[in-house]
């Protein structure tokens, strides 16, 4: 079982009353900010922090009939779980426990209050107007305008989100040719509807992408920049119709071509958006997200 997961239930057992999804967010946002790997992370809602791979782990739950939930409230069921299958070690149980007993009897605007005095990000899309609050708004508004690049390689779902919320990305478009991936948060429902939640839209633009049939035949003989040179000679001239419409996207504000690689120069994506930028340059740049920039400003 996934240790987060193992969180999860051990956070529904211990808990003291029925608890409510929003509940459940911000007790374990409060939780991942003693842990030295955070459980879980967050993307910033008009209720605050929310998790979709919590939303994704709850339905597991309720699946196996491991949970239920009516109305957002959550029960464990415990004749179906054994509490040994999901044992913490011992310092995780001390900081589940420790944060219950500190934070567990407050209420639900009492427990965002501490979690937006030390996370402001996840208050941006609050009705809140501190300070921090504010000045996060500013600078995701100040983000420069373009084109942009990411590949959720390494990162987690949340964290994915959050780093196009970061550079103001309103609009994403799947450079992949089949939207599917191993890890299922970044198939195309999954990752469509977890965009949703960071009021972010998808485009799906297959025709952009590596043919799979060539992918597979080049890389079993030769290496990824010959497979790169394959698609700048064969593929890239018959996409200028999808350059002028990822220009006519950009008019309307920020997007961002994602895929799988973290790095850009491994990926088709940097090649697409090069061409992009030569037969379209009224998009003025290129901005290939860095994941390490926004990640030392500590938001999430």
């Amino acid at each position: 079982m996934l240790n987060r997961r193992k969180v999860l239930l051990s956070l529904f057992n211990q808990s003291e009353r029925l608890i409510s999804t929003k509940r459940v967010n911000l007790l374990l946002a409060l939780l991942a900010l003693v842990e030295e790997k955070p459980s879980f992370q967050f993307v910033p809602t008009v209720n605050g922090p929310h998790s979709i791979d919590l939303v994704h782990d709850l339905r597991a739950f309720e699946k196996a009939g491991e949970v239920t939930m009516q109305e957002e409230s959550i029960t464990i069921v415990e004749e179906r779980t054994d509490p040994l299958s999901y044992a913490l070690d011992e310092v995780e149980q001390e900081l589940l426990l420790e944060t219950l007993a500190t934070h567990g009897s407050k209420s639900e605007v009492a427990l965002l209050d501490e979690v937006l005095a030390a996370r402001p990000f996840y208050g941006i899309r609050t009705e809140r107007s501190d300070g921090r609050i504010e000045a996060i708004r500013r600078e995701i508004l100040s983000a420069p305008s373009g084109l942009y690049t990411l590949g959720y390689e390494g990162l987690s779902i949340d964290g994915f989100i959050n780093h196009l919320i970061a550079n103001h990305v309103t609009t994403v478009v799947d450079v992949r040719e089949f939207a599917f991936s191993r890890r299922s948060e970044f198939a195309k429902t999954n990752l469509e509807e977890a965009l949703g939640f960071g009021q972010i839209t998808y485009i799906g633009m297959p025709e952009v992408g590596i043919p799979t049939k060539a992918r597979k035949e080049i890389l079993e003989h030769k290496s990824k920049e010959e497979l790169l040179e394959y698609y700048e000679v064969e593929i890239l001239p018959t996409t200028a119709s999808y350059a002028t419409k990822i220009a006519e996207l950009v008019k309307a504000g920020n997007i961002a071509l994602i895929c799988h690689e973290e790095d850009p120069g491994e990926c088709h994506r940097s090649h697409f958006s090069a061409f992009v930028l030569a037969n379209e340059p009224s998009i003025g740049a290129v901005h290939d997200i860095r994941t390490k920039d926004v990640e030392e400003r500590g938001w999430w």
